[in-house]
């Protein structure tokens, strides 16, 4: 039985069964970012086989494909892509914030509240009920939207704004208290307490995006989702925005998903990385290892797409073409009609996402299939300096 979640908080069941895992003739591993059986007190987000359409029936559109991704307490997961690989969708479908036409075909969203008398206090996002959703919405699960601009209410001041959320979760508080507190929020993100009486228009794009932060963190949730929070900034006030948000996750511990498809930016702020194309995710790593040595020919491509700051000077080179119609995928994998390094077997098979021996990082890639018979690139083959021990084996066979 899979479960469909049409819109904002309603959920039908349906009775389609369950398509079993392919079964690949490689020797490796079909990687799974699926945690053992451990207790879920280390982990306060797991998501499996999460699948994501816009639309029904023959014309629905696959947006998200069968994603498996995993948060422990007080870390940073970074989502990285070009504009349509599906990071947004992946992220607003698990807490549930996607309109329709967007439908939660398949998986499951296992978010940990901690633990109380009874144990571990474990909710599916998938199937809460409207009620349990605006429960834990700001209060453990807060979001800072895209366009800061278009999130502010623009004939509200900012005041009124905190003293809304406020008022809601935080019926205890005087309306002298919740004044304090924004104030206090805003004191977190470097701006005084005059700005409560700004309407949004009337600050910078920087302000503005700081005040979403401290909005994010009014009730002191434990999972805080930045949706390309920096997009629209300069580069100098991109560096604050980052820097003070290493300080505030350094100060209240909580989780994070930062989505961006600024791949240098999240080698600096993030723990560990997922890479999506075209719904899919296609490599998954620590921050390090993947600026280090990436396996996947999309990340190498999106890496090159940035010049670097320090050593020699290089050409930029990029990734050639544009993402693929999502309505109209090539066969084989997504990526090959882009990918430098295609083999024939790219345009006919789909790779699984495997996992490298040894390493605990996972790609989806012909190339580092160990019994796919291809010599990995040297530009796919280094070893990263984080982990330079010979337990980090890719193979390479000759052609």
């Amino acid at each position: 039985m899979t479960t469909e979640s049409l819109g904002v908080g309603h959920v039908v069941k349906s009775e389609s069964p369950t398509i079993p895992p392919t079964n690949h003739t490689s020797s490796q591993v079909v990687a799974s970012t699926i945690p053992d059986e451990r207790a879920m007190g280390e982990r306060i987000l797991d998501v499996r086989d999460f699948s994501v359409d816009y639309g029904w029936g023959e014309s629905a559109v696959r947006a998200v494909d069968g994603v498996d991704v995993h948060l422990d307490r007080s870390m940073v997961l970074g989502i990285a892509g070009e504009s349509g690989s599906g990071k947004s969708t992946l992220v607003y479908a698990i807490t549930r914030l996607l309109r329709a036409p967007g439908v939660i075909t398949s998986g499951e969203a296992r978010f940990n509240l901690g633990s109380n008398e009874d144990g571990e206090h474990v909710i599916d996002l998938v199937t809460a009920s409207e009620r349990e959703l605006r429960s834990l919405r700001w209060s453990s699960i807060s979001v800072v939207l895209q366009s800061a601009l278009s999130a502010l209410n623009p004939v509200v001041r900012v005041g009124a704004q905190f003293e809304q959320v406020l008022r809601a979760h935080r019926r205890d508080m005087s309306k002298v208290e919740r004044r304090a507190r924004a104030a206090e929020l805003l004191g977190l993100v470097d701006l005084d307490e005059d700005r409560l009486d700004r309407y949004p228009h009337e600050l910078s794009g920087g302000q503005r995006q700081r005040i979403m932060i401290a909005l994010a963190l009014a009730l002191d949730p434990q999972l805080v989702i930045m949706d390309e929070p920096t997009t629209a900034l300069d580069v100098v006030t991109q560096r604050e925005i980052i820097s003070e948000l290493f300080e505030l996750r350094s100060r209240f511990g909580f989780a994070m998903i930062f989505i961006t498809h600024d791949l240098s930016l999240l080698t600096e702020l993030a723990d560990e990385i997922v890479v999506m194309y075209a719904g899919a995710l296609v490599e998954r790593a620590t921050a390090r290892e993947l600026y280090e040595a990436p396996r996947h020919p999309y990340t190498l491509g999106l890496l090159d797409s940035f010049p670097p700051m320090h050593g020699e000077r290089t050409e930029l080179t990029g990734i050639p073409g544009s993402p693929p119609d999502l309505a109209h995928l090539p066969t084989g994998c997504s990526f090959h009609p882009r990918c430098p390094f295609a083999m024939a077997r790219c345009a006919i098979e789909t790779p699984p996402l495997i996992e490298i021996e040894g390493s605990g990082r996972s790609v989806a890639c012909w190339l580092q299939v160990v019994d796919a018979g291809a010599a990995v690139p040297v530009e796919l083959s280094r070893v990263s300096a984080s982990n330079a021990s010979p337990s980090e084996r890719v193979t390479e066979v000759s052609s």
